[in-house]
């Protein structure tokens, strides 16, 4: 007799995607972790965690990504999440997503923009990446004297990333602000390695949040980074960029809204100041943009995710 599927396990294609998951696991049974890549598998492994190979064959599976795909069979159940808030690039083709039998997306907007594809498995079910930290006071760190500043950065071939405008000058702002960098997981190897050897700055890899919580300035170009910071409601300024095919008009707009815009380096000094000066400049428009990229700013976007997984998988309820 073959035993029938029972296990439900999460798939997961890189570290980062633990930030989304972890506060909608808390209210779950444990879950398995799988990956099918050995770089991902190494990196949960010291970081304390058990994950086992692809191929697995589960009962349903549950991921922060749209890659459906890599359980093809149409007997596995599969539930999907965003790793990032809102979509700050151009979306997926809506049959990627339609392969779910429910995906989760962090806003009644959100939802609203997959519907119009032609996406048709689709629920609201917030960012549970920000619970930890949206309640919690900010964790001084550094030199109390110097103001702090968080550099970030989408990956450097994605055509939508200002790195280079910065990245061989920023020594020149470590003597008066404590620098922060963050970047996109998929950044380049030989700009991670700048970055992590460079004096003065502090390495924060692909793991914003902690900072953003305790900066006083955001420097961003076009990742879901911003959503975070509007949420946490720091100050930002942002780089004009070229045209890209994978840009988002409404992010842009949104961007002229709630962040100083600049064009180069030589402007930047006089914007941190300016942002530092005043914070609460964009206040009002970054409230704007929440309303846009989220449902609730209340905590409990694990709860409410973790409640869509259970009417789907009572079996996980604790």
């Amino acid at each position: 007799m073959i035993k029938p599927r029972s296990e439900t396990v999460f798939y997961c294609h890189s570290a980062v995607d633990l930030q989304n998951w972890l506060p909608v696991q808390k209210y779950l049974k444990p879950i398995a972790l799988v990956s099918d890549k050995a770089h991902t598998r190494k990196e949960l492994r010291e970081l304390g965690y058990q994950v086992r190979a692809l191929p697995v064959f589960p009962k349903a599976v549950i991921m922060c990504r749209v890659a459906a795909h890599k359980f093809p069979s149409r007997k596995v159940i599969k539930i999907g999440m965003t790793h990032g808030a809102y979509h700050f690039k151009r979306f997926p083709k809506a049959e990627n997503y339609n392969l779910f039998k429910l995906y989760l997306f962090t806003s009644d907007r959100d939802l609203a923009n997959a519907i119009r594809l032609g996406v048709m498995c689709g629920q609201v079910g917030g960012y549970p990446k920000l619970d930890p930290y949206l309640n919690a006071k900010g964790i001084g760190t550094g030199l109390a004297e110097k103001k702090k500043v968080l550099f970030t950065a989408t990956y450097d071939s994605s055509g939508m990333s200002a790195v280079h405008l910065w990245l061989e000058r920023l020594p020149e702002l470590a003597a008066k602000y404590d620098i922060y960098v963050s970047l996109h997981p998929w950044m380049s190897k030989e700009v991670k390695e700048k970055i992590a050897y460079m004096p003065g700055i502090r390495y924060v890899q692909d793991t914003p949040l902690p900072s953003i919580s305790s900066v006083d300035v955001c420097v961003v170009d076009s990742s879901s980074v911003i959503g975070d910071i509007c949420a946490l409601d720091k100050a930002m300024i942002s780089w004009v960029l070229p045209p890209s095919e994978r840009d988002v008009p409404e992010i842009t707009k949104i961007l002229e809204q709630c962040s100083i815009r600049v064009s180069c380096f030589e402007e930047l000094e006089a914007a941190l100041e300016r942002a530092i000066s005043n914070p609460d400049e964009h206040a009002q428009a970054r409230h704007k943009a929440n309303q846009i990229f989220f449902d609730q700013l209340d905590g409990r976007a694990g709860e409410r995710s973790a409640s869509h997984i259970i009417k789907l998988l009572p079996e996980l309820k604790l």
